[in-house]
């Protein structure tokens, strides 16, 4: 995972600076273990032991492993705002469907590069209040984005949403779009996974943009 700048987090206790590598080492080492251990049985120790780090060093940067996650799942958070940034200086020139579909693209790719740490938050929001409060904000901000987007495009009569509420909408549609990535995981018909996202990227041109979109 690339190291970016990320906003202040909870128990991240030296944020980071460019040339930092114990921290981006921590990070990195977290997101590694995901692959094949929960956050719920990952230790502190055994963090620290794979990012080739002292426990005090680890101490140093993070008061907690959920703090290591959140920290990566800021990360995470600037590539999408990275990669969504045109949402805030759309000029209906170009063709809503491509305009659509490029900053639907750009959020995937980076859920894909993520999958193992995403995925994990997303399956132990269930069973830990600490990481559901994370994943919420996580997606709470990317609806929010999206609704500051869309609201002046509705307000302006470029878009005619399937729904006046719009909040309720995006959620439903973000949902929807990370079931499908969830499932594109562990899917061995790639060809099937291929057809899922090109349905969920019709069904948010059709309901955020109005029917009849190509």
């Amino acid at each position: 995972m690339t190291q970016a700048a990320a906003r202040n987090v909870a128990g991240d206790r030296r944020p980071p600076s460019r040339g930092d590598q114990q921290r981006a080492l921590i990070i990195d080492a977290v997101t590694d273990l995901l692959r094949t251990v929960s956050i719920t049985d990952m230790s502190v120790l055994r963090i620290a032991k794979h990012a080739g780090v002292s426990r005090p060093a680890f101490y140093f940067y993070f008061e907690s492993k959920y703090s290591v996650v959140a920290a990566a799942l800021e990360q995470v958070w600037t590539e999408i705002d990275q990669e969504t940034s045109e949402l805030t200086s759309y000029d209906n020139q170009e063709p809503p469907a491509d305009f659509t579909i490029r900053m639907i693209d750009g959020a995937v790719a980076v859920w894909r590069r993520n999958a193992h740490l995403l995925n994990a938050c997303a399956q132990s929001r269930d069973t830990d209040a600490q990481l559901r409060a994370m994943w919420d904000a996580f997606i709470g901000n990317l609806e929010h984005k999206l609704v500051a987007f869309i609201q002046p495009q509705v307000d302006s009569h470029h878009m005619r949403p399937a729904s006046a509420d719009l909040p309720t909408l995006i959620g439903v549609l973000v949902a929807m779009t990370v079931a499908v990535l969830r499932e594109e995981t562990t899917a061995t018909d790639t060809a099937a996974a291929t057809r899922n996202m090109a349905a969920v990227r019709q069904v948010w041109l059709t309901a955020v943009w109005g029917t009849g979109i190509r």
